[in-house]
């Protein structure tokens, strides 16, 4: 079909308004479910062949690649037109970071910046713990202060007047210090540089009449910075002066304040930009009635949105179960339950379990081992923070970038070099009197008082980098540069031959990484080296299987949708979490998070609560949540399974998923028995609850390699935010 007819035959009235939306500010406010991505895309492809925009002066600003990557793949099926951000002939699809990135390649003179490298967020560890250590030990911890130094930045505030804590305000300024020294930026500095950029009235000027259609994607996840960014592109002295601005969010679904983002930016988008067209998209194509009901009542109770209500024309019955469990033991067998009776089904994939924090999992875990059930974990450690291949990348940063510290101390003696901690030390006061040397003058100064091996060493090391040429393609560099470095020789004496070869098919994947790259336009290993610091939650999904269950956070969720989802730990304290309860406005935000997962469901939703948690050695009564008590009256199955027999739990789940029980070999005379809890008597015969349950699972090696292991993913890979974070390409 054409895309006239597409219009009007698939999308409904609201969607195909915020489409052909042509001038001004627009702000669609689109709930759970509704197909958010359909009308960002299709806006973008209505611009160029219905309103005959150059694609050129279109860009499209996203939270995660994979968003990204869907829309140009979508994009680029329906015109042909390639939207990818290596290639200037193209319209631009892409997240924050990666298009203040381009931004600052291609205008570089203006803030005098040049070969610069980005830290990502080991990097800046790295780099807080040699400070802190150097001028305030024991009084912070470097995560501590990177969180600090980032929500200050984000937040556009000055650290002068605002800092109250001075040993945080010292280590801001020694960390932004260091970093001019290497020459580098962090993800922060990409938006802040990039809005600098913004105070040049030629450069302003320049991107107003080249970029005149801007769309983002996720509105709610943005921060301080970003709403600055965007109106810095979209205005002139408060005055509208490009051709459209298309921001799609739902506030309802603001879930990342701990990481920068303000509800802010979506309540007063009217008053930021001035003629603010307001759509509401409120139907839901993904869960059924019963469950848009449950998630409606819940956020109708939080008091800064737009308000709305999601509906759908797909109905529903038996959809929602509530059970109260005895203890979280109880709780992890009712999950491994389910999920032996989905597996049954065939159904294991289309199921998810989401918790507010990942401590939740562990009882999960051993629930679903002694059943030899497989799943997957959303998180874990991410492809490109393995050791091996930050090493590989720190030797292509240095490469680039010969000012970059952290990448010469990561590498100076890995494969071993013996040149120690105290060379190293010694390295670092040198350049630190001559901060404008590159690595290697420093290192040719030092080879005169070193002793003859060490001095052999240190050549050597300084030859891997005379050997590549900078016109190296990524993949070529990487294999000449492993080989050269003797990395591969190292992993192979250094670990297990089996963990060797784990690792050398790591480095293996890079290329492969780096080729890929290469086929998308993106030829030099700086541009490659730029893209894979944005590229933070990409993980190998080699061994991932859809025949799993999954476990994560219901942040990771985020984005996602299964069939079932089972909500654990609905309980004051977790959820909403203790550290909310003291403020309404992050209550509020925990409701937003519940809101979340509910909407992740589309056919069936189990909410969970346990009576009793083993807390700090101790079993401790858990209260309710609060947010239980906001559900509908209607609609909802709720159940005390807390002296259940396991033969009852299984006879009352396969009801619920509507599963017929297997025949039985031995016949019995009359109607069956209806359905019946058990009595409090019946406690001791219920082993979720005995003594001995209480213990953790521990299994031999040999049971354990016949178990189901799981597969650990990041939380970014499943769902495309993780976040962590924003920051990818």
């Amino acid at each position: 079909m054409d895309f006239a007819e597409f219009l009007s035959t698939e999308l409904n009235n609201e969607q195909q308004k915020a489409v052909r939306h042509a001038k001004g500010p627009l702000l669609v406010i689109a709930g759970a479910g509704s197909g958010k991505t359909r009308v960002i895309t299709s806006r973008i492809i209505n611009l160029i062949l219905t309103e005959k925009v150059t694609p050129t002066s279109i860009i499209a600003l996203t939270f995660t690649n994979k968003a990204a990557q869907e829309m140009r793949e979508r994009v680029q099926k329906s015109i042909g037109i390639p939207a990818t951000p290596f290639k200037n002939n193209s319209f631009f699809i892409g997240t924050f970071h990666s298009y203040c990135l381009r931004l600052l390649k291609k205008n570089a003179h203006i803030l005098k910046l040049d070969h610069f490298s980005i830290l990502d967020g080991d990097d800046q560890i790295s780099m807080l713990k040699k400070l802190v250590d150097a001028h305030c030990p024991k009084k912070i911890q470097p995560r501590q202060a990177l969180y600090q130094i980032s929500t200050l930045k984000n937040n556009l505030l000055n650290q002068q007047e605002t800092l109250i804590d001075p040993t945080v305000q010292e280590l801001y300024n020694l960390y932004e210090h260091e970093k001019r020294l290497s020459n580098c930026l962090d993800f922060d500095d990409l938006l802040i540089k990039a809005l600098e950029l913004f105070s040049s009235k030629n450069f302003k000027t320049a991107h107003q009449n080249h970029i005149r259609h801007v769309l983002v994607d996720e509105y709610q996840d943005t921060n301080v910075v970003q709403n600055e960014l965007l109106k810095e592109m979209c205005l002139d002295k408060k005055k509208f002066i490009i051709d459209s601005l298309c921001a799609v969010g739902d506030e309802d679904q603001s879930i990342y304040s701990w990481r920068g983002a303000t509800i802010d930016n979506m309540l007063n988008f009217k008053k930021d930009f001035p003629g603010t067209t307001l759509i509401k998209i409120e139907q839901n194509y993904r869960s059924v009635k019963p469950i848009l009901e449950a998630a409606n009542h819940i956020i109708k109770h939080n008091q800064n949105r737009h308000p709305k209500k999601l509906w759908s024309t797909r109905e529903g019955s038996n959809n929602i179960l509530e059970l109260t469990c005895m203890s979280g033991f109880q709780e992890a067998d009712m999950i491994a339950a389910s999920a032996s009776l989905l597996q049954q089904k065939n159904e294991l994939q289309n199921c998810a379990v989401l918790y507010r924090t990942h401590f939740q999992s562990r009882l999960i875990e051993e629930a679903l081992i002694k059943k030899s059930i497989p799943y997957k974990i959303i998180g874990g450690i991410q492809f490109y923070e393995r050791k091996e291949i930050k090493d590989l990348l720190a030797y292509l940063r240095l490469l680039i970038n010969p000012f970059d510290r952290i990448a010469l101390f990561r590498i100076l003696n890995c494969p071993p070099r013996r040149l120690g901690d105290k060379f190293a030390e010694q390295f670092q006061k040198a350049w630190e009197q001559e901060p404008f040397q590159t690595f290697t003058d420093i290192a040719q100064k030092l080879l005169e008082d070193l002793k003859p091996q060490q001095k052999s060493n240190l050549e050597d090391f300084i030859n891997i980098f005379s050997s590549i040429d900078l016109s190296f393609s990524p993949a070529h560099a990487i294999n000449h540069m492993s080989k050269k470095c003797g990395y591969l020789t190292y992993l192979k004496e250094e670990y297990e031959p089996q963990e060797a070869e784990a690792r050398i098919q790591n480095i293996q994947e890079l290329i492969n990484a780096a080729r890929y790259f290469e086929e998308q336009g993106l030829e030099t290993t700086e541009q490659f080296l730029q893209e894979i610091a944005l590229l933070q939650d990409k993980i190998n999904q080699e061994n991932n299987t859809n025949e799993r269950l999954t476990l994560m956070t219901i942040h990771a969720a985020k984005g996602l949708e299964f069939d079932t989802i089972i909500l654990a730990g609905l309980e004051e304290g977790l959820l909403p979490s203790s550290k909310s309860l003291e403020n309404e406005s992050n209550i509020e935000e925990e409701r937003r998070l519940l809101y979340v997962g509910i909407t992740r469901a589309r056919k069936k939703l189990i909410l969970l609560q346990a009576g009793y948690r083993h807390t700090f050695g101790s079993m401790t009564y858990q209260q309710p949540s609060r947010f239980l008590k906001e559900l509908p009256n209607t609609g909802i199955q709720r159940e005390d399974c807390s002296y259940w027999k396991e033969c009852q739990t299984i006879q009352f789940l396969r009801s619920f998923f509507g599963i017929i029980a297997p025949e039985q070999s031995i016949q019995t005379f009359g109607p069956a028995k209806k359905f019946k809890a058990a009595s409090k008597k019946d406690l001791h015969s219920y082993p979720s609850t005995s003594s001995g349950r209480a213990q953790p699972l521990v299994l031999s090696e040999a049971e354990a390699s016949g178990r189901a292991q799981p597969l650990v993913l990041s939380e970014a890979e499943a769902s495309g935010r993780a976040q962590q974070d924003e920051r990818s390409l």
